[in-house]
């Protein structure tokens, strides 16, 4: 068993614990988290940004999806870790593994199973679901012992990164399109029909897109740690001590009009201002989806709490005109970057230039960077070249990536910050010769992209509605993928809103409407052999007659010698020809006369 287990183990044995949870989670429920907060990687040695890690007595689990099973199995052989692939056949979630434990240890041992977990890194809805798993083996939550204030895994790490934090910088009103006291009196209507004093926000994406701020405390999210509590008269933001420190209040101030009413708090003051709260008539209007269980256990017990979705969550991800013209200017940059990467390593490999798969993504960063308002990357580049491609999430590291050769596939999906949007786009590349397998099957690939995107949608249809049928031109020759085939894209915040999505299992389904701004991902992945994606962003508007269809985003040529053409119908071929159309008239313009020339051919009609 790996040592970091052992140790952990000992500490649960001293305090009486029988399991042990171990989310990959920050104090809100971040995606991409500081480093201090990487404790499941810590002690498990996966390195996935998605994976939660329980801990027995004698044995440890890690559930991860479908994206890094491969990734996984490498990572967590000789750890004595058993990997619990999510969603597959006969595969416990957590909360259903909590319960068995708790019903084994009523039944052998006459005593409740007692569970740990730092309450501060642990939602708070994880209770409500490990309530319901309990009651479908004839318990309830009573039946075990929950101690939620220790940190056990931050003990077990004695060399723990510091939690550092930065400073705060605008989001000036040419890229955001609404100001935050606009902003804020929206979030107070919504208070308001729900008869909400208070509202507590904990989510950093949701703070930082109310009040047009963003900062760098979390790498490929241009966030700050902070809580927002909106009151009757007042706003408190509570921020940390280096925020505070860098000038952040004079920042703020600039941004929000006086009649905001503004307060800056201390960062750890949030607990005991949530514990003296005193409500008249109505109650705390909070965002179930982010808020941490210790947080929601600051709040006194007479205090009526109201569970909601997350209403500024559901508010950002419809996109604004201004949002929208300015996402679209931040993709035509993009374009530009990914266009010269795409000539760029084509020659390379036809000169026979040797490069790593690093080398590629370190390029192509370079490229990004050249582009006015690039501020940082909006997730690790995913460059993997042959069976590396396999691995959905793949990061390559500096000693062991691959070597690209000119045959086959090189997989890259990334995606850039600018001052005016978040771009993310998968090209998977032909660096030299495919088989025959290859090209049928990246056109396949392609018919599903271009069947999400040639789709029509009705307002509200559900992303769990959508899947099969978005997958059947796969599904049809037998073929499918293990990860969603769409999420939502923050403005200049997190790559990922999961309240959009097309998903076979996504409970935080917000459904299709106008003003989102959405992946379109299918792929087909051969272990050991290659991968292939292809992904663009897209724009949902208004169609006519009540439907709704989407627009692309990304202005990046497809792969035109894997295309298979007697494999897409007329309709396909035209509309590649016509994406390719647009794609030339767009980019050329921006582009040296050899680089024009090469999109050209790029670009010819099929």
């Amino acid at each position: 068993m790996k040592k970091e287990i052992l140790e952990l183990q000992k500490l649960m044995r001293e305090e009486g614990m029988d399991i042990y949870y171990i989310p990959s989670s920050d104090f809100h429920s971040s995606e991409y988290m500081h480093p201090h907060f990487k404790c499941r990687e810590f002690i498990s040695g996966f390195t996935g940004s998605a994976g939660d890690l329980i801990v027995t007595g004698d044995a440890a689990y890690l559930w991860t999806d479908g994206r890094y099973f491969i990734q996984a199995e490498k990572q967590l052989a000789g750890s004595g870790i058993e990997l619990m692939r999510m969603r597959e056949d006969g595969v416990p979630t957590i909360p259903e593994f909590i319960a068995e434990i708790a019903k084994e240890h009523i039944n052998t041992d006459k005593s409740k199973a007692v569970l740990g977990f730092d309450g501060r890194v642990v939602k708070n809805n994880f209770s409500y679901i490990v309530q319901d798993a309990l009651g479908d083996v004839g318990l309830d939550y009573s039946d075990i012992d929950i101690i939620w204030e220790k940190d056990l895994a931050g003990d077990v790490w004695e060399d723990r990164p510091e939690f550092d934090t930065n400073g705060i910088w605008q989001l000036p009103i040419e890229s955001t399109g609404a100001c935050a006291e606009d902003k804020l009196e929206q979030i107070r209507r919504k208070m308001d029909e729900e008869e909400a004093e208070y509202l507590l926000l904990s989510d950093l994406t949701g703070i930082a897109w109310l009040l047009n701020l963003r900062g760098s405390d979390i790498a490929y999210t241009p966030v700050f740690y902070s809580f927002l509590l909106i009151g009757p008269e007042f706003v408190n933001l509570y921020l940390t001590k280096d925020a505070i420190r860098n000038d952040a209040e004079e920042t703020i101030r600039r941004s929000i009009a006086e009649g905001v009413n503004l307060h800056i708090r201390r960062y750890e003051d949030i607990y005991d201002d949530v514990s003296a709260l005193r409500i008249s008539e109505y109650g705390t209007f909070m965002s179930e989806n982010s808020i941490s269980y210790a947080l929601f256990n600051s709040i006194p017990d007479d205090v009526m709490c109201i569970h909601v979705a997350d209403i500024v969550g559901n508010i950002k991800m419809i996109k604004n005109e201004t949002e929208i013209s300015c996402s679209k200017n931040a993709h035509i940059k993009d374009g530009v970057a990914v266009t010269k990467f795409i000539k760029w390593i084509k020659e390379e490999m036809r000169r026979g230039a040797e490069h790593t798969e690093i080398d590629a993504g370190d390029y192509l960063k370079e490229k990004r960077a050249e582009q006015e308002g690039f501020i940082e990357l909006s997730f690790p580049t995913i460059s993997a070249y042959g069976g590396n491609g396999a691995v959905v999430h793949y990061e390559p590291e500096e000693n062991s990536c691959a070597i690209i050769r000119p045959e086959g596939f090189l997989l890259i999906d990334s995606g850039g910050q600018y001052t005016n949007g978040t771009t993310d786009v998968t090209r998977t590349i032909a660096v030299g010769p495919l088989t025959q397998e290859m090209k049928d099957n990246y056109t396949y690939v392609l018919k599903s992209h271009i069947a999400f995107a040639d789709m029509r949608y009705r307002e509200g249809m559900t992303g769990k509605e959508l899947d099969e049928m978005l997958r059947k031109p796969l599904t049809d020759v037998g073929l499918n993928f293990n990860h969603g085939i769409s999420h939502g894209v923050g403005h200049v915040l997190s790559v990922h809103e999961d309240a959009a999505a097309i998903r076979s299992s996504n409970e935080l389904d917000a459904g299709i409407k106008p003003g989102m701004i959405m992946s379109d991902e299918p792929g087909v992945y051969i272990e050991g052999e290659y991968g292939i994606r292809t992904e663009n962003l897209v724009l949902f508007i208004e169609g006519g007659n009540d439907w709704i269809i989407n627009e692309p985003l990304t202005c990046v040529p497809y792969e035109r010698d894997a295309i298979n053409k007697d494999l897409l119908s007329e309709t396909e071929i035209k509309w590649v020809d016509d994406y390719h159309s647009w794609v030339r008239e767009t980019l050329s313009p921006l582009l040296d006369e050899e680089t024009a020339t090469f999109l050209y051919e790029e670009t010819k009609a099929l």
